[in-house]
C-alpha cells in the first residue's frame, strides 16, 4: 500500500503539471482521479491493518464493516469528481459554441504523460494482484484497487490516443469535433466511469445496510454447516449472513436434540467457524440455540 500511495500521488501531481503544460482538461481530470487514489490509499492502509481484528470494547462486532465504508466513500468521492468533470467539459463546449474561441491543446506533454501514467497504473495493478493472492484472494479492498488501477491505466491511454488523434479528425467527417476534442474526451471518460462507480457505491451501501450475503455464500454456508450440526445431534433452523468486505458475519439458529452445555455450543461454534474460514475466508460465527428462525414467523 505504501507503493500505491506514493505512485498515486506522483501520477496525480504529474497530471496537474501535464494539464498545465498541455492546456488540457482531460489530463487535469485524469490527474485528479489519481489524487483521489492517493487519499484512498492512505485510508486503505489504516483499514487493512485492523479489518481482520475481532470484536473488542470499542467495536463489539469487529472492524470488518470499515472495508465496506471505505469502498462506499471512495466511490462517492469519484462520483463527485465525475460530476465536476462533466460540468467543466460542458462549459468548455458551450463557450466554443457561443464565442467560437478554443485554446489549443499541446500534444507533446499529452504523449509523455499518457504513456508514463498508463505504464505506472498497469504496474500498480500487478502489485495489487500479488498482494491479493498473498492474502488468500479474499480482500474486496484489494480487488477494488486492482480494477481501479487497470481502469485508470486504460482511461489514461485511451484519452491520450484520442487527443493525439485530434489533428487527423480535420480531414474526416468528425472535423466539427476537433476544436472541442479535449472536452469530448472528458465527457467520454466521465460517462464510462460513472457506471462503474455507481455499481461500487451501490455494493458498498448494500453491505452497510446489512443486506444478506450473496446466494452463492448462503448456499456454501448451508452445505458446510448442515452436516456438522447433524453430526452433533441437532437441526439447522436458519442462517443469517452478511458480508462486510472480506469478512462473512454469520448467525446460525441451532435446535439441539438434547440438552447442551455452554462448552458444547462453544465447541460447535469453533468447528463451524474453522470450516467457514477455510472455505469462504475470514468469518465470525455466532450460534443461537433456538427453535425459531430470524423471520419471526
Amino acid at each position: 500500500m505504501d507503493i500505491t500511495r506514493w505512485a498515486n500521488l506522483a501520477t496525480g501531481l504529474a497530471g496537474a503539471l501535464a494539464a498545465w503544460a498541455a492546456n488540457s482538461q482531460a489530463l487535469l481530470i485524469d490527474g485528479l482521479f489519481s489524487l483521489v487514489g492517493y487519499v484512498s490509499a492512505v485510508y486503505a492502509m489504516r483499514i487493512s491493518k485492523r479489518a481482520h481484528l475481532g470484536p473488542d470494547r470499542d467495536r463489539p462486532f469487529g472492524y470488518a464493516p470499515e472495508e465496506a465504508l471505505y469502498a462506499t466513500f471512495r466511490s462517492l468521492a469519484l462520483i463527485g469528481l465525475v460530476v465536476f468533470g462533466v460540468a467543466l467539459a460542458s462549459m468548455g463546449i458551450s463557450d466554443y459554441l457561443w464565442t467560437g474561441d478554443v485554446e489549443e491543446v499541446r500534444l507533446v506533454p499529452v504523449a509523455i504523460y499518457s504513456g508514463g501514467v498508463a505504464i505506472t497504473c498497469f504496474w500498480l495493478a500487478y502489485i495489487h494482484y500479488g498482494a491479493w493472492v498473498a492474502t488468500g484472494r479474499r480482500s474486496d479492498m484489494l480487488q477494488l484497487e486492482i480494477k481501479a488501477s487497470i481502469y485508470d491505466g486504460l482511461i489514461t491511454l485511451l484519452a491520450g490516443l484520442a487527443l493525439l488523434s485530434t489533428p487527423l479528425l480535420t480531414k474526416t467527417s468528425l472535423a466539427p469535433l476537433a476544436p472541442v476534442m479535449d472536452s469530448v474526451v472528458v465527457l467520454l471518460i466521465c460517462g464510462g466511469a460513472m457506471l462503474e462507480y455507481l455499481r461500487m457505491f451501490r455494493q458498498g451501501v448494500t453491505q452497510l445496510a446489512g443486506a444478506s450475503a450473496s446466494a452463492s455464500d448462503q448456499h456454501a454456508l448451508e452445505c458446510l454447516v448442515r452436516p456438522i450440526v447433524q453430526a452433533r445431534g441437532g437441526h439447522l433452523v436458519d442462517i443469517a449472513a452478511v458480508r462486510f468486505g472480506r469478512t462473512l458475519d454469520t448467525v446460525m439458529y441451532y435446535r439441539p436434540d438434547h440438552a447442551v452445555t455452554a462448552a458444547e455450543v462453544d465447541g460447535l461454534t469453533n468447528e463451524i467457524e474453522a470450516a467457514v474460514r477455510e472455505t469462504l475466508g475470514p468469518a465470525q460465527v455466532l450460534i443461537v440455540v433456538s427453535g425459531k428462525s430470524r423471520s419471526r414467523e
